[in-house]
């Protein structure tokens, strides 16, 4: 049982850590303004500074996800900024492979979010007596 255990653990932290290295590039390049992005963006009819809030909740989301008891909420807000850009595809009228990375993404932060969703439920007495 151990071996199962060890396997999960350390299967999450690496899609943990792939996904954190996806999204802090994807935060880098809204915060460098690079013409991809902001093409983008302007496609969707948001304004400028909108890409930097993305870019910004990127970042956070990123950082939740190595933060002790964070994890699921850092997850839920990747997944529903993915969400996000799954349904800007769609209502731009982008071809449906163009929303699929973000679809995958999406997936696998509500994956991530559905086993951390303990965090979300803890009082903060009850997260105190796990980390002691």
């Amino acid at each position: 049982m151990t071996r199962v255990w060890d396997r999960r653990r350390v299967g999450g932290t690496v899609l943990r850590g792939l996904l954190t290295v996806m999204f802090l590039t994807a935060a880098g390049m809204k915060f460098a303004a690079v013409p991809f992005e902001v093409a983008g963006f302007a496609r969707f009819g948001y304004p400028l500074w909108f890409m930097y809030v993305v870019g910004a909740l990127q970042l956070l989301g990123a950082v939740l996800l190595w933060t002790r008891g964070c994890v699921a909420l850092g997850a839920g807000l990747l997944a529903l900024l993915m969400a996000g850009a799954v349904g800007s595809h769609l209502l731009a009228g982008d071809p449906v492979l163009m929303p699929l990375p973000a679809f995958v993404l999406l997936i696998l932060l509500g994956g991530i979010a559905y086993a951390r969703r303990a965090e979300l439920l803890l009082s903060s007495t009850d997260k105190e007596m796990q980390r002691a």
